[in-house]
C-alpha cells in the first residue's frame, strides 16, 4: 500500500507551511491609530461648558449648522412650533436661509425665482422672513372652508307630532388650491371631517360628480397701462371654473356656463393668509361678458357689518335662473383656512344644535 503522505505522482507531501509575518499586511505604526473609536472632546472655556450642559441632548449632539439644514427642510409651521420650545431654536428660526427656501416654494407656482428675489429686494429690504410674514400667499397644505346657514320656513300643522315651524339650513363651501394655479371646489351639506378625505386624494376628487375644478390668478384691478405684475394687488383673486353644460330654463336649450368668483385674501396674524372674503360670485353663459367687481364692491369687503350681514343671510337678493349672467348673493361667508391635521378637531365640525351661526374674524 502506498504511503498516505505521498500524492498521486509518488512525491512526498510537505508538512511544513511558511507563514508570512503580520507586518507584511499591516501598515507601520502611526501615532493617530490610538485615537480611532475614541470620543475626543474639544477644549472649551468654563462658560461655554456650563452653557452646553444646559442644552438638550439633540442640541449637544447636533451642531447649529446641522440644525439649520434640518430647519430648511421643515415646513414654516413646523419651524414656528420648534421655535417655541427653547431660546436657541428661537434664534435659529430667524435665519434668512430658512425663510428664503420657504418663500421660493410658496410663490414658485406663480412667478419665477428671479421675480421673487426682486420683490424681496425692492419691497422688503432683502429680508426673506419679513416677506414671508407680510406678503399674502395661497396656502396649499389644507382647505379653505366657509360655513353658511339660513332659516327656512318649516311645518306649521299643529295636528302632527313633529312640529317644527322653522328649519336651520347649514351647508359648506370647500376650496383646495394647488401651487400650479389649479383649484378644486365643492358645495356640500357634509361636515369638514368627512369631506376632507375626498379633497386630499386627487383621484377621489376627480371622480366626484359634485366637484368643480378651475384656475385662479390675480384679479386685473389695476389700470391697463400698468402691465407689470408687481403693480397689482396680490390679495385680489379671480377664480374661473371649467365650463359645464347647462339646460336653459327660458328656451330649453343647452349651453355651457362657467362659474366666476372674486375673492380677497388676507391674514389675521403675520404669515397667516388664512381668510378668503367673497366679493362676487356669478355664473356666466358662453359668449357673455364677465361681470368683474367694481371698486365699490371691493371696498365693501372692508366693512365688518357687511361681513356680519352676509354670515347671517341678510340682504340676500333673489336668484334669477333664466338670465344669461346669474349673480349669487347667498352663501358668501368668509372662508377660513383649516390645515390637514386640524380637520377632525376644528370647530366647523359642530352641528346647528351646538352652533347656529359662524362669524369669522
Amino acid at each position: 500500500a502506498e504511503d498516505d503522505d505521498d500524492d498521486l505522482f509518488g512525491q512526498r507531501k510537505s508538512t511544513d507551511r511558511v507563514t508570512a509575518p503580520t507586518s507584511v499586511y499591516l501598515p507601520p505604526r502611526r501615532a493617530w491609530f490610538s485615537l480611532y473609536n475614541q470620543r475626543v472632546t474639544v477644549p472649551v472655556s468654563p462658560a461655554e461648558a456650563a452653557r452646553r450642559r444646559k442644552l438638550g441632548l439633540i442640541q449637544r449632539a447636533l451642531s447649529d449648522d446641522v440644525m439649520l439644514e434640518i430647519f430648511k427642510r421643515m415646513s414654516p409651521v413646523a419651524v414656528a412650533r420648534a421655535a417655541c420650545s427653547c431660546r436657541p431654536w428661537r434664534l435659529l428660526a430667524t435665519h434668512e436661509d430658512i425663510w428664503e427656501r420657504a418663500a421660493l416654494d410658496a410663490w414658485s407656482g406663480r412667478e419665477p425665482p428671479e421675480v421673487t428675489a426682486r420683490v424681496c429686494r425692492d419691497r422688503y429690504h432683502d429680508s426673506w422672513r419679513r416677506m414671508f410674514l407680510d406678503r399674502v400667499r395661497m396656502r396649499t397644505e389644507g382647505l379653505y372652508v366657509s360655513r353658511n346657514t339660513y332659516i327656512k320656513a318649516g311645518m306649521t300643522d299643529l295636528t302632527t307630532e313633529n312640529v317644527n315651524p322653522v328649519h336651520m339650513v347649514c351647508y359648506y363651501r370647500y376650496f383646495r388650491f394647488f401651487g400650479t394655479g389649479e383649484f378644486y371646489c365643492k358645495t356640500s351639506p357634509h361636515k369638514l371631517e368627512s369631506v376632507a378625505k375626498t379633497f386630499r386624494d386627487r383621484r377621489s376628487a376627480a371622480v366626484d360628480p359634485n366637484m368643480y375644478y378651475g384656475w385662479y390668478s390675480i384679479a386685473d384691478v389695476e389700470s391697463r397701462e400698468e402691465s407689470r405684475d408687481e403693480s397689482r394687488d396680490e390679495s385680489r383673486l379671480h377664480l374661473e371654473c371649467a365650463p359645464v353644460e347647462r339646460l336653459s330654463v327660458a328656451d330649453g336649450r343647452r349651453s355651457c356656463a362657467a362659474l366666476h368668483m372674486w375673492l380677497r385674501l388676507r391674514s389675521t396674524h403675520p404669515g397667516g393668509s388664512n381668510r378668503l372674503d367673497f366679493v362676487k360670485l356669478a355664473s356666466v353663459d358662453e359668449a357673455e361678458p364677465v361681470p368683474a367687481p367694481t371698486a365699490e364692491e371691493w371696498a365693501e369687503i372692508d366693512d365688518p357689518e357687511m361681513a356680519y350681514r352676509r354670515s347671517c343671510g341678510i340682504n340676500v337678493r333673489r336668484y334669477v335662473g333664466h338670465a344669461r349672467v346669474r349673480e349669487l348673493s347667498r352663501g358668501l361667508n368668509t372662508m377660513v383656512f383649516v390645515p390637514w391635521e386640524d380637520v377632525h378637531d376644528h370647530v366647523l365640525n359642530q352641528g346647528v344644535d351646538k352652533m347656529d351661526f359662524f362669524v369669522t374674524g
